[in-house]
């Protein structure tokens, strides 16, 4: 999760915690720092995510981020 926490400082985000969940249901980060987000990763990892990836319930938490990079990335 550390790697996430990483990602939310790229984008100036710091106040977001793993111990937060619905951060999209509960107006925490919004399209803006979702898009800010995606472009982190594809720094990060080198390459672009998929657009099937880009949905709401893949940014609602720590966990769902964790588990999008797996499956996008491996």
């Amino acid at each position: 999760m550390k790697e996430i926490k990483e990602l939310f400082k790229a984008i100036e985000r710091e106040d977001i915690t793993s111990e937060m969940n619905n951060l999209i249901s509960d107006d925490i980060i919004d399209s803006i720092d979702i898009m800010a987000l995606v472009a982190e990763i594809e720094k990060s990892y080198g390459k672009a995510l998929e657009a099937d990836f880009i949905k709401a319930e893949n940014f609602e938490s720590f966990e769902a981020i964790n588990k999008m990079l797996k499956e996008a990335f491996g």
